[in-house]
Parts: structure tokens; C-alpha cells; sequence
């Protein structure tokens, strides 16, 4: 009975603490509407995903069919949003390389499958756009590599908060829930919308996520200059593309190893 007694304080004290995630409408039953707030990065998680990022990031392979894709041992993570969504510019901010990937404002720019080696220890690869038109041209490829992939351990799906979840970002995520894929949803381009409006369409994309998503990593991250202009944005900026970087440490499901000199693997055939 004391174990059963304390068990109910901690959850009615955890519904203290996170009654912003939650609706009632008799103060008896509880329905999630957000994802709760996640906990700050430890520090050992914080230096894990730094050390990893600074490594050096090497090109491994594009591919426009899914046969040609190379037989990799790391686990992989992949990107994809719609057409124009800043794709690129994550990855190259993530990495710290410019140059990287391609930037373009011509929706579709990106067309193959790119594949990076990143540290040594994780495959991420950068994928074509959808929408635009780019659906049907580029679909068959992602869907391809989606549903063949074993290395694949998390995709990251990019979502425009000025647009909001599009009916493309639906189906996809509704595919990834019938494949049984993990996925996580990044926002970016935040400084489009004022702190207000970008709140508001946060909580109406998570409150999709909780109410259909099955195989959806409950957090979304965010990416993105802010607009306020405050002193402090620049710390913030770092700290969230630092959980985006633990993100994907934490799917590939690696310890980060100390630095070594890494080989880029060879995938052309014999």
C-alpha cells in the first residue's frame, strides 16, 4: 500500500510539472497534447555529440537507384523534408563545412542520395526533396532506400513551421509508421515566423504527432536563427544544434570513440 501510495504522489506530481503538455476537462482524466519538455543535455552528452561533429566528415557516394547504394557497416541516419525546406543548410551546419552540400533556393535542387562518413562511426545520408513536383520525379527513391535500408536507424524529417505539416509530410510519416522506422521532426527557418506564431505552430504540429504518429521520437527539435535579436540567441542557437548532434548519436546508438585517423570506406566494386 506505501509503494502504491507513493507511486501516486510522483504522478500527480509529475502532472504538476508538465500540465502544459496535457488537456482535462474534469481535472480527472489526462490527455497528452505536446511532447513534455526534455531535460537539458548532460554534459558528457553535450561533449560526445561536439566531439563527434568535429571530426572530419568525408564524402562517401551519391546514388539516383537504390541498388547502387554502397554496403555500409556504421549505422546510418538519413534527412528529408519537402523541396526548399533547409536541408542543406542544416547538414553544413551541423558539420561545420559550408561547402558540404549544395544550398539552392530552386526547390528540388537535390536529386541523388548523398552519402557522408562522419567521424568514422556514423553514414548520414542527405536525400531528395519532395513537393514541388519533386514527389513523383524523386519518390520511388526514397521510398526505395526507405523500406531496403537495414542500416537505417532514425530519419529525420524537416518541417517548415511557416508552412506547417503538409499532406506529403503526412503520408510519409503514416509510411514510416507502417514500415515501423523511427523518425523525429527538426523545425527550421524558424526566424520566419515571430516567437508567438512559431509557438503556436509547434504545438499544432505536435498535437498531430501525439494524436496519429506511432513511430515518431517524442521531441522536436529546432533549428534556426531567431528572430528577436536578443545577446543571448547566439548560445540558444548553439545549445539546440547541439541536441540535434545528441540526437543522432543517441539513434545511431554509438559510444563516441576518441579521435583516430579515419578511413573512408571504399565502395567501389572489384
Amino acid at each position: 500500500m506505501a509503494l502504491a501510495k507513493r507511486t501516486f504522489h510522483s504522478t500527480c506530481q509529475l502532472l504538476k510539472r508538465s500540465t502544459d503538455n496535457l488537456a482535462t476537462k474534469d481535472n480527472k482524466k489526462f490527455q497528452l497534447v505536446s511532447f513534455p519538455e526534455p531535460p537539458p543535455l548532460l554534459p558528457s552528452q553535450r561533449a560526445d555529440a561536439t566531439k563527434l561533429f568535429a571530426r572530419q566528415v568525408n564524402f562517401i557516394q551519391s546514388i539516383s537507384e537504390v541498388h547502387q547504394a554502397p554496403d555500409l557497416a556504421n549505422p546510418e541516419v538519413a534527412f528529408v523534408g519537402r523541396s526548399n525546406v533547409g536541408k542543406s543548410t542544416l547538414i553544413n551546419n551541423l558539420t561545420n563545412n559550408s561547402k558540404l552540400v549544395k544550398t539552392s533556393n530552386r526547390p528540388g535542387h537535390t536529386k541523388l542520395l548523398n552519402f557522408f562518413d562522419i567521424g568514422g562511426q556514423v553514414t548520414l545520408v542527405d536525400m531528395p526533396g519532395y513537393g514541388y513536383k519533386s514527389k513523383e520525379e524523386w519518390g520511388e527513391l526514397i521510398l526505395g532506400y526507405l523500406s531496403t535500408r537495414k542500416q537505417l536507424k532514425r530519419l529525420f524529417l524537416l518541417v517548415d513551421p511557416a508552412a506547417g505539416l503538409k499532406e506529403t509530410d503526412q503520408q510519409l510519416m503514416s509510411q514510416l509508421d507502417t514500415q515501423a522506422l523511427s523518425y523525429q521532426v527538426i523545425l527550421t527557418k524558424r526566424d520566419r515566423l515571430s516567437l508567438e506564431a512559431f509557438q503556436q505552430s509547434k504545438l499544432a504540429i505536435e498535437k498531430y504527432l501525439v494524436e496519429n504518429a506511432i513511430c515518431c521520437y517524442p521531441q522536436v527539435l529546432v533549428t534556426g536563427k531567431r528572430r528577436t535579436g536578443k545577446s543571448n540567441d547566439n548560445a540558444a542557437v548553439a545549445e539546440e544544434m547541439a541536441k540535434v548532434k545528441w540526437a543522432i548519436v543517441n539513434a545511431a546508438g554509438i559510444t563516441v570513440r576518441q579521435s583516430t585517423k579515419v578511413v573512408v570506406p571504399n565502395t567501389k566494386k572489384k
